[in-house]
């Protein structure tokens, strides 16, 4: 026989001590409200992982084009190639589509969208990238793009490539180079010391 003892209802009604031992009991709905609780971190982790993981991937295959046309800067070939021009503008768009003929860059941004700059420098230890985006604008920088210095033999070069990347998840502003229109900065650079190439008077920088 059970020693539990019996709870009655009064006028039809349920106990107090019933209606708290029903509540106590009644589990129906606590996989939701688990849910609901761990749901917000979860995919907001799961959001920043797939963010940060397509950066990486195109920071690399940036990376990869960028020092595969500098070579070209490296060597000498790229001067000696273009001898007689001196636009700036020409020769960083030529040497823009050697970036995007260096590798498989992925289609989520616009190659020809690149701005890269090529700047020189006395020392390794003074040399500096100059900065594509104007923060105060949420823009590109009014000289983005436009920088030429021809490189002598020896000479040390810094060449920059930028370009705006998407931003899938903006609500967990991983970066803090973003333009007003939401995307990100991607940056990369080169920097070496060009080999003593052989130059003529009809062919290498100055002519």
């Amino acid at each position: 026989m059970s020693c539990e003892p019996t709870v009655r209802s009064r006028g039809g009604f349920p106990t107090r001590h019933s209606v708290l031992g029903r509540f106590r009991s009644d589990r129906s709905g606590a996989t939701a409200v688990e849910f609901g609780l761990v749901a917000l971190p979860f995919f907001t982790l799961l959001a920043a992982i797939i963010e940060i993981a397509f950066r990486i991937w195109a920071a690399q295959n940036l990376d990869y084009a960028l020092q595969k046309a500098s070579r070209s800067l490296f060597t000498g070939a790229f001067q000696v190639a273009n001898s007689g021009q001196s636009d700036p503008s020409v020769l960083l768009g030529r040497l823009k589509t050697n970036v995007c003929n260096a590798g498989t860059l992925m289609g989520v941004f616009d190659c020809q969208s690149i701005k890269i700059d090529v700047t020189l420098s006395t020392s390794y230890a003074g040399g500096s990238v100059p900065s594509p985006l104007d923060s105060s604008s949420g823009d590109w920088a009014s000289n983005a793009g436009t920088q030429y210095s021809c490189p002598q033999p020896g000479s040390i070069v810094i060449v920059s490539a930028a370009v705006k990347f998407p931003a899938f998840f903006t609500f967990l502003k991983l970066n803090p180079n973003t333009f007003a229109d939401g995307s990100q900065l991607l940056q990369s650079t080169a920097v070496f010391r060009t080999e003593p190439y052989q130059t003529t008077s009809s062919t290498g920088c100055g002519t």
